[in-house]
């Protein structure tokens, strides 16, 4: 049996509360235009029972359990749907000790919330900002995971006074930020330009990283191992 969901977190919630007997044999798919012939059921969204499982979650298994549970909800592993239930029911009948078992559904859980949490680490650290018009700083990001929200929250108490936005590409979306307050939008295409001062900031760095660079003691190797290659193509010095 497949339930299909709107592929929001109060969607997925309703449906672990509707269809808690079922958790464990059953798939939790997004609703999509593919055609598919095996037996399933749309299940809408109920802020209400959403917010009952929500609860339950924060009261018997705790806020940090809920907290990763979000994580995974946000990962890009195939299967989170499905971990999260029953991992949720497991944890509700066996209670926090199942988190710490080698049931597979737990070992997953651990391993999606470690993978978010390395990625989220690793763009607070390899997010490059540069200024564009109307003095917003701006930066782009490519993550495997759907980071924005963790990394905005970062760079919000960094950079209290400014404006800025961070552009999820993989995703189309961006968070806009000026002076503390945040909103996420759908962004189909962003044609960002870098203002006159960006320009000359990046000319002058590049100038000086050529200069006390030395091409016969380049170790490309350590420079990987410093930063991943992908964070490079965000670097002025490396394009």
């Amino acid at each position: 049996m497949i339930y299909y969901y709107d592929g929001s977190f109060d969607g997925l919630f309703t449906v672990i509360f509707e269809k808690y007997q079922e958790i464990g044999k059953c798939e939790i798919k997004t609703k999509t235009d593919q055609v598919n012939f095996l037996e399933s059921e749309t299940i809408k969204t109920d802020l209400v029972k959403a917010q009952r499982v929500i609860i339950g979650i924060k009261e018997n298994i705790g806020d940090e359990f809920f907290e990763n549970a979000f994580k995974v909800f946000k990962s890009n592993h195939p299967k989170k749907e499905e971990v999260l239930a029953i991992t949720i029911k497991s944890c509700l009948i066996y209670g926090n000790v199942y988190l710490s078992s080698p049931k597979k559904a737990a070992v997953t859980f651990r391993s999606i919330v470690k993978n978010f949490n390395h990625e989220t680490h690793a763009y607070k650290g390899f997010t490059r900002f540069r200024e564009i018009q109307d003095s917003y700083l701006f930066a782009e990001i490519a993550p495997e995971n759907d980071v924005l929200l963790h990394i905005t929250q970062h760079f919000l108490k960094r950079m209290p006074a400014e404006k800025f936005i961070i552009y999820d590409k993989n995703r189309n979306k961006a968070s806009l930020c000026e002076f503390g307050k945040y909103e996420e939008v759908e962004i189909l295409e962003m044609n960002a330009e870098d203002s006159d001062k960006e320009a000359i900031f990046k000319d002058a760095w590049r100038g000086f990283y050529e200069a006390i660079g030395i091409d016969e003691r380049k170790n490309e190797k350590l420079m990987q191992a410093n930063m991943p290659k992908k964070y490079w193509k965000y670097l002025p010095e490396k394009n």
